[in-house]
């Protein structure tokens, strides 16, 4: 079976205490010009990632201090408040298709093994709707989205 390009790309983020020590449960998600940093709220503390995107083989990931104290150093650059110690830190992988579009539907050569992978990031939000279409397709059922847009998410497409 082909690997059909996906690649990982590791991401690390950091949780720390919010500025002032004020309550965060109104705060939105909020990205750095040209996604250098990002940031949202968590259990009354605050993630903030670097947001980047570093090529590597699978593995077990692990935060790279040197990623966070960037990632860290371009918040504090739009805020008040540095950060002066963090309360944990983390790291995982995403896997990109070629296109960075999900990858949804059986496999070309082997029908038997269902591909639902590439959402880079994005699967807790894309996962219902990419759930929905392959029991669809499993189950011989129209899908409810345009028939473009499943074609456009097969795996066959980079062949």
């Amino acid at each position: 079976m082909e690997t059909l390009g996906l690649a990982t790309h590791r991401r690390c983020g950091g949780r720390a205490r919010g500025p002032g020590g004020k309550g965060l449960s109104g705060w939105h998600m909020i990205f750095g010009a040209g996604e250098t940093w990002e940031c949202k709220p968590d259990a009354g503390a605050l993630i903030v990632s670097p947001a980047e995107e570093q090529l590597m083989e699978p593995h077990d990931a692990f935060a790279d201090d040197m990623n966070l104290a960037e990632g860290f150093a371009r918040y504090e650059a739009h805020v008040t408040e540095p950060v002066t110690r963090l309360l944990a830190s983390w790291a995982g992988l995403r896997t990109f298709s070629p296109d960075r579009t999900l990858v949804l539907g059986p496999d070309p050569t082997d029908p038997s093994f269902v591909w639902c992978a590439g959402q880079g990031g994005y699967g807790m939000q894309s996962s219902p709707a990419a759930g929905q279409l392959i029991a669809d397709l499993l189950n011989a059922k129209t899908p409810a989205i345009d028939a473009g847009d499943v074609a456009a998410l097969k795996p066959d497409r980079f062949r």
